[in-house]
């Protein structure tokens, strides 16, 4: 008989020996009380709420920027994404993702190819461009009503934290090899808010100096030994 878990034609076949369910070495049935109470004990992470004294501008804000995304045809969810202090005022982030179960056009590939944010890889352009540039957008609407001490940061699939903490890596990385050949190195051109995190990041270190060089798409940030370093001429990185 050729079943299975019966001897075949080949003469190689053994029966199968396993143990019901009930009983299986080392096997507890589950206990649904001890589940619930488990679920009701472990930390659930909650949202950022606005502060009700902002929460009328960043509503407004949040608006805009909703009709601004959606006269691309991109689907997008808009939440609160945090406040922070400001030079002058707070600044508060606007957290733009992808809408659950909308699938990215061109498929999975063309998915990996664009980026985590699928679609929305538009929104963020080459070095965060685009960020910049919906975030000026913005202010320059808000700033026209009564929020001037407000500044809003738009953000896409979370890709500031990961452009900031790729930035830091490369500024670390460098700065090692500063110091290992003695040698300066020139970064690839970047916007000013990236080439303030690359300064901020090496700024502690004694042995380093660095600089911003190049004009308008073209400054970048050099990277050179301290006793190097000419004057710094970089107050458009720290406006």
């Amino acid at each position: 008989m050729n079943g299975y878990g019966q001897r075949g034609s080949s003469g190689q076949g053994r029966p199968y020996r396993g143990r019901s369910t009930g009983q299986r070495r080392g096997y507890r049935p589950p206990d649904r009380q001890r589940d619930r109470e488990r679920d009701r004990e472990a930390p659930v992470a909650r949202k950022p709420s606005c502060p009700p004294e902002y929460r009328d501008a960043y509503l407004e804000a949040r608006d805009f920027l909703a009709g601004l995304i959606a006269s691309l045809g991109l689907p997008a969810r808009i939440s609160f994404g945090g406040i922070d202090p400001a030079r002058d005022g707070r600044q508060i982030t606007i957290d733009v993702r992808a809408v659950d179960g909308h699938a990215p056009r061109g498929g999975r590939d063309h998915r990996h190819e664009r980026g985590e944010a699928g679609d929305l890889a538009i929104l963020i352009g080459k070095h965060g461009a685009m960020l910049e540039a919906l975030s000026a957008i913005t202010n320059a609407v808000m700033h026209r009503q009564d929020a001037r001490d407000l500044f809003f940061l738009v953000d896409v699939e979370g890709y500031r934290a990961r452009r900031i903490a790729t930035l830091k890596s490369i500024a670390q990385r460098c700065a090692s090899r500063v110091l290992r050949e003695g040698i300066a190195l020139e970064l690839e051109p970047m916007p000013p808010a990236e080439r303030r995190i690359i300064h901020l990041a090496l700024a502690a270190n004694r042995d380093l100096a660095t600089e911003s060089t190049g004009v308008g798409s073209q400054r970048r940030v050099v990277i050179l030994p301290r006793e190097n370093a000419p004057p710094p001429d970089d107050s458009d990185d720290f406006e």
